[in-house]
């Protein structure tokens, strides 16, 4: 059974390569930035985008939904779990969420996105991503393994000190 403590490691892990993945994805971001400004400086051509693509907004919302998580990992009983179970539900959606954008790309386009990069359907993943999400999905199923256990049947014959003959 997997103690607190370990699940607490664990989600510090996550939300410290989730911060490593933001981190990444911010110079990435400033990157093309000056590489637009460049392109405006040397061809008059300018560079315009509408806001953040789905990949940059899921790992903005992916890091806060950790955030939750690992202070609830810190948190005692009822209000801990209450924030890790919010926090690795907010995760996993907007997961499932990014995972279904390359479906209905596909939808519009009718044919294979060969163009389009992608690591296991996720738009412009890293492999990064992929262990972040593999990572949550094994604290999920360790919690779901713990609350399990509370579950467990209860011998009542010993629990009221009846004794067989």
């Amino acid at each position: 059974m997997p103690t607190r403590s370990r699940t607490k490691s664990i989600a510090l892990a996550i939300l410290v390569a989730a911060s490593l993945n933001l981190g990444w994805q911010f110079n990435r971001m400033q990157r093309e930035s000056v590489r637009g400004q460049k392109a405006y400086e040397e061809y008059g051509i300018i560079v315009c985008r509408f806001g953040p693509s789905r990949d940059e907004a899921s790992r903005v919302y992916i890091e806060l939904f950790l955030m939750v998580a690992f202070v609830g990992s810190r948190l005692p009983h009822l209000k801990g779990t209450l924030l890790t179970v919010v926090g690795f539900s907010g995760a996993t959606a907007v997961y499932l969420h990014w995972w279904q954008y390359y479906f209905r790309l596909a939808e519009l386009s009718e044919s294979e996105l060969k163009f389009v990069r992608h690591i296991a359907y996720l738009y412009n993943a890293t492999f990064l991503d992929i262990c972040i999400a593999v990572s949550i999905a094994l604290l999920v199923l360790l919690h779901i393994g713990r609350a399990l256990l509370l579950f467990r049947p209860v011998d009542w014959s010993s629990a009221f000190g009846a004794t067989e003959r």
